[in-house]
């Protein structure tokens, strides 16, 4: 289980700031590369998480709602990508599992306990 934010933040993507790319997710040819979309560290509530490895990565459709006022003409307008990172705030501390969207902004999902 975890808590549910869907909360704006500030995410910067590109190469990994841990190094090699230890996920298959991040590999795959059926989403964005490493070099691209991948998120390598996000700002939340003022405090900087840094990405130490991406568990998963998928795209999810959007519920019509939301979409309601957007240029829904591409079915992009439609959907959002979804990264399932473990990350940590500092070298001391544990690493946690954080679901980040990328629609028309990036949001954080959920923060597994």
């Amino acid at each position: 289980m975890g808590r549910q934010y869907h909360e704006r933040i500030e995410v910067r993507c590109g190469e990994p700031m841990w190094g090699s790319w230890s996920s298959a997710a991040a590999r795959s040819s059926s989403g964005p590369g490493p070099t691209d979309a991948t998120p390598t560290a996000f700002v939340w509530r003022g405090r900087l998480h840094v990405v130490r490895a991406v568990v998963a990565q998928w795209t999810q459709r959007l519920p019509w709602w939301q979409a309601a006022g957007q240029d829904t003409t591409s079915a992009r307008a439609l959907e959002q990508q979804v990264w399932r990172v473990e990350a940590s705030v500092g070298s001391m501390s544990g690493t946690g599992v954080y679901d980040l969207a990328h629609g028309e902004h990036w949001r954080l999902l959920r923060v597994a306990d």
